[in-house]
């Protein structure tokens, strides 16, 4: 039986009071307080040899548990979760076991019992998963599909804005630009990539949402930006409108880095430091467990496709016609003014005819749409919106 429910230690020593007295017996005594012989003579034995105290209940914890982990180790877990507070136990473990793979780590739970210990997890949010990779195949390997995409803005310490450019391979997940720009215009966003494009070469194709400064709302959806990716030979992707998990690997990434614009630093400079440094980090400290917990720079390697150092000319069917696109962004075509896009002024367009008899425009190998006589304007087609598609396997 248990004790009854008043105050335990005042049981407990009534107990022993009453069976020093001597006036009852052992059995007596226990069938009284309602507990067996052998946890009266455990209190006994206890008040003989620590007084009242050792009427308090111990802890049930071993001293020392046979399993327990070694103190040296824990202080190493806890020292690498503090270096990389945005670590859970998993990235932690991957870390230490690639430092020093024959010590003997303990399990990712147990390591995450230990961190939890020393308060350094709190409460897991729900984790937002990648929905696949939208309507393009997988990439076959580094620099075949870049993903880029603005951050949302935050303002720096000065007041500045920030509008931080990410630039990240497909394959990979090398982190190839997370840039501190202070506006999503093309002039800006250029510079981001021409640098990459001459220190790792080119992509076969740039994968974006319908945004600044990657597309436009016109019918062709070109911006000076698009326009450049075009004449180097680089396919477009760009995702459906409100369906942002098309980009999914991106838009996770995204969440990531969530923690640097909460944190926003004193200006432009030290936000652009920040950024290098988390750059760095992701890329070759950071396991990656879409990578079997790999760093994205142990996957990337730079394109075969490197920079030209002039920008190549066309090469168009000789039966197309050719057409210079004014500086109002139009062309003539057959006595009529056909609008096209004011960020193709000055370049050479081309004019198709397809089996079926339709005007296809094209710029490089890109299709813009076809003419559409009667309303004399350029309209989309569905051949057009799957221009990515069949672009990505020309440059293939």
């Amino acid at each position: 039986m248990v004790w009854r429910e008043t105050v335990v230690m005042d049981e407990r020593l009534r107990f022993v009071v009453e069976c020093l007295a001597g006036d009852e017996t052992m059995t007596q005594l226990c069938a009284a307080f309602e507990i067996s012989r052998k946890t009266g003579y455990k209190w006994l034995r206890r008040y003989r040899e620590l007084g009242a105290e050792g009427l308090d209940d111990l802890p049930r914890a071993p001293l020392n548990h046979g399993r327990a982990t070694a103190q040296d180790l824990v202080e190493r877990i806890v020292a690498m979760k503090q270096t990389h507070p945005l670590w859970g136990p998993k990235k932690v473990m991957a870390r230490l076991m690639r430092s020093e793979p024959a010590c003997a780590w303990p399990a990712v739970s147990t390591a995450g019992e230990i961190l939890k210990r020393h308060g350094l997890v709190g409460r897991r949010r729900a984790r937002w998963h990648a929905a696949g990779n939208g309507p393009w195949p997988e990439p076959a390997g580094p620099n075949a599909v870049w993903t880029g995409d603005h951050k949302g803005w935050f303002r720096t310490g000065d007041g500045r804005r920030c509008e931080p450019l990410t630039v990240m391979d497909a394959s990979s997940r090398y982190l190839l630009a997370l840039a501190a720009t202070g506006s999503t215009a093309d002039e800006e966003a250029w510079p981001v990539f021409e640098q990459l494009f001459e220190e790792h070469g080119l992509p076969d194709r740039i994968r974006s949402d319908n945004g600044s400064p990657f597309a436009s709302a016109g019918v062709t959806g070109l911006t000076p930006l698009a326009v450049r990716f075009i004449k180097l030979g680089i396919g477009l992707e760009r995702i459906q409108p409100g369906k942002p998990q098309q980009n999914g690997r991106h838009e996770r990434f995204h969440l990531t880095m969530l923690p640097l614009a909460k944190a926003p630093q004193a200006d432009a400079e030290a936000q652009a430091r920040v950024f290098e440094a988390f750059r760095r980090s992701y890329n070759e400290e950071r396991p990656h467990e879409a990578l079997a917990m790999d760093t994205p720079a142990q996957h990337y390697r730079p394109s075969t496709r490197p920079m030209p150092r002039t920008t190549p000319e066309p090469d168009y069917p000789a039966e197309a016609a050719l057409r210079r696109v004014r500086q109002n962004g139009e062309i003539k075509w057959n006595g009529d003014f056909i609008y096209i896009s004011k960020s193709l002024a000055g370049e050479t367009v081309a004019v198709l005819e397809d089996d079926d008899g339709a005007w296809t425009l094209c710029f490089y190998a890109h299709r813009l749409g076809c003419i559409d006589s009667r309303h004399k304007k350029l309209v989309r087609s569905s051949a057009t919106q799957s221009q990515s598609h069949r672009t990505a396997a020309a440059v293939s």
